[in-house]
């Protein structure tokens, strides 16, 4: 009777088990339904059943209320008894609560052979920050019942608060983690309205060091280093630096009393998972003051920091007609690209050009410094000895917290007499040419020159060349205008046309860069060909140009999202591989640089 009964029992859990295997369910779990705010925790949406190969569709619920950190993580397992197949597949998320209250997670769905699956909705409450059930936490507890913005975390710090206008002011981004964590991705990078920007050259690898903040040790990276210049005064905000992190979690264990499960709960196997952990940088306030307006000196343009100055000309004795090359040299540390110099005075008797400057900009160290040159091209009209009078250069040092002027040397320069010009008061022809405001060229009227040739213009190949010559221009010009026809019939084209020639002339340089594998110089030159063009386009000056507002801008002239967001990632991967270098660089300088010339040809599409 009693082995009836246990073959009895036996037949029957294997029926129920049975029953159990080829059932299909549909469930969604998390690890509590209680939870602190801002901690992560797992919720995990399982499949269970006897085939798995038609499952279709997953859609995960919105998690409104939640802010996800990662996810979906697909997972299957799969298991025979005697002789029946089961198996399941599972969704799981990590996500985390920034408010408290009770909130629900809604119901997740598949499909399954023409059949839609659907999971309950789980409530979830949200307590504000308690004790942990087992009695406290240390430095050596598992960071996965911590919150993970507690052990990751930015901080931006600036070397003073209180500046001048025009007074630079260094910005540092530093990483903070006691977690293992993985590359970096860039998701917002500040923005620095009011200030002129320059980002220091930095590591292209992040370093790591030690500090302790609060007693507790943390290892710190320095992501990004940042001179800013003022040109604005009051309180001005620097925007937070966001970043996406992946963050190694350890995994929930599990509470069970099968020795399994105690066995793979040990450390060694348990070895976490990764999440993507949303981090942010403080913002930053700096008081920014005007600058003294006592002894201003009358050649004071603006300039802050500490300069040297000379002026130099290539050449002390020329001809009349000929020209001299007058160099204007500024060296020293601040904001070099925004400096300007007064008009240069000239004696009578000079005709001056446009100047050419250049800027050579050292952001290696902690402070921008460099050189600038201005560089005139003068040609003298008229001899004798002329003099260019000392030219001065004035700025303000805000360490020695006055102003400074320094001024050049007067410059002489011994114009000679030139062919063509007056030579002086006495022994005047009527052929010389004289200085009157504007130069004056004598008539012949002698024929002393002129000679007989004795050949006919008809025999000369020349002269038929000549004859030719309109014919093919005129045919050129019906080519130049049939083809001109052609693409003003097809707009589009034209458009298209025009547009990538103006992309491919602003990336020029960065070409160059690509075709000689500088990586580094490629990047900035992408970058500077696009806030380039945004700023001639839409007519913002660099003074206060800034990317957050470019793109606004390019929303004000109803620019779609999808370009606006082109433009975002573009600029933000030029930025992030400073500290981030790619593998395949070659692919991607080819693949950014034709990304950069659709954008602007796109752009030029919309009529900016």
């Amino acid at each position: 009777m009693c082995k009836t009964k246990i073959l009895f029992g036996l037949l029957f859990t294997v029926l129920i088990f049975s029953t159990k295997i080829h059932a299909q369910s549909f469930n969604a779990t998390v690890n509590s339904t209680t939870v602190t705010q801002n901690e992560p925790f797992q919720v995990s949406f399982q499949f269970g059943g006897d085939d798995i190969n038609h499952l279709r569709n997953f859609r995960a619920p919105d998690f409104k209320g939640f802010e996800v950190l990662s996810g979906p993580n697909q997972s299957t397992s799969m298991q025979i008894i005697n002789g029946a197949v089961s198996a399941s597949l599972a969704y799981s998320f990590y996500i985390q609560a920034p408010s408290q209250g009770k909130f629900t997670i809604g119901s997740a769905t598949i499909d399954f052979k023409g059949k839609t699956l659907r999971t309950k909705p789980i409530t979830i409450t949200v307590q504000k920050g308690q004790p942990s059930r087992s009695g406290g936490r240390n430095q050596n507890q598992s960071a996965g019942s911590q919150s993970i913005g507690d052990n990751v975390f930015i901080r931006a710090v600036a070397d003073k608060q209180r500046v001048l206008k025009g007074e630079q002011v260094t910005i540092t981004y530093k990483l903070y983690t006691r977690m293992d964590i993985s590359s970096p991705q860039i998701s917002k990078l500040p923005t620095y309205q009011g200030f002129w920007a320059e980002e220091l050259d930095g590591n292209r690898v992040i370093n790591f060091t030690t500090e302790v903040v609060n007693g507790k040790q943390y290892h710190v990276g320095v992501l990004k280093r940042a001179a800013l210049f003022p040109t604005q005064t009051g309180q001005l905000s620097v925007t937070p630096f966001e970043l996406k992190i992946p963050v190694v979690v350890p995994r929930q264990r599990r509470r069970s009393g099968d020795i399994f499960d105690q066995f793979f709960n040990d450390p060694f196997f348990n070895q976490g998972q990764t999440v993507e952990y949303n981090a942010k940088s403080n913002v930053l306030k700096i008081d920014v003051l005007p600058l003294p307006q006592q002894n201003v000196p009358q050649s004071f343009n603006g300039a802050v920091g500490s300069y040297t100055f000379k002026a130099e000309v290539d050449k002390n004795t020329v001809k009349a007609n000929e020209p001299v090359s007058l160099k204007l040299t500024v060296s020293g540390t601040g904001n070099l690209n925004l400096l300007e110099l007064r008009d240069l005075q000239l004696p009578a008797g000079f005709e001056k050009y446009e100047p050419k400057t250049n800027v050579q900009v050292n952001k290696g160290g902690s402070y921008v410094s460099g050189q600038k040159t201005v560089e005139y091209l003068l040609v003298p009209r008229a001899e004798g000895q002329k003099v260019i009078p000392p030219i001065e250069f004035s700025f303000y040092n805000p360490s020695a917290k006055r102003y400074v002027t320094i001024t050049s040397q007067a410059i002489t320069i011994n114009v000679q007499k030139g062919d063509g010009t007056y030579a002086g008061t006495s022994g005047f022809n009527k052929e010389d040419v004289k200085l009157l405001g504007e130069d004056i060229r004598f008539i012949k009227t002698n024929s002393t020159s002129l000679s007989k040739n004795g050949s006919y213009m008809l025999k000369s190949p020349f002269f038929w060349i000549l004859a030719a010559l309109p014919a093919l221009i005129l045919a050129g010009a019906v080519t130049w205008k049939k083809k001109n026809e052609k693409l003003e019939g097809n707009v589009q084209l034209m458009k298209y046309t025009r547009a990538e020639k103006m992309a491919r002339n602003r990336l020029k340089t960065a070409r160059k860069s690509m075709e000689t594998n500088n990586q580094a110089e490629f990047y900035s030159d992408i970058s500077l060909a696009m806030f380039g063009y945004l700023e001639d386009k839409l007519h913002i000056p660099k003074a206060t140009f800034t990317l957050e507002y470019a793109l606004e801008r390019l929303k004000e002239n109803a620019v779609s999202e999808e370009l606006i967001s082109e433009v975002r990632q573009a600029v933000e991967k030029c930025e992030f591989v400073r500290f981030a270098p790619m593998n395949d660089g070659a692919l991607a300088m080819k693949e950014m640089f034709d990304q950069a010339v659709n954008i602007i040809v796109n752009l030029e599409k919309n009529k900016v």
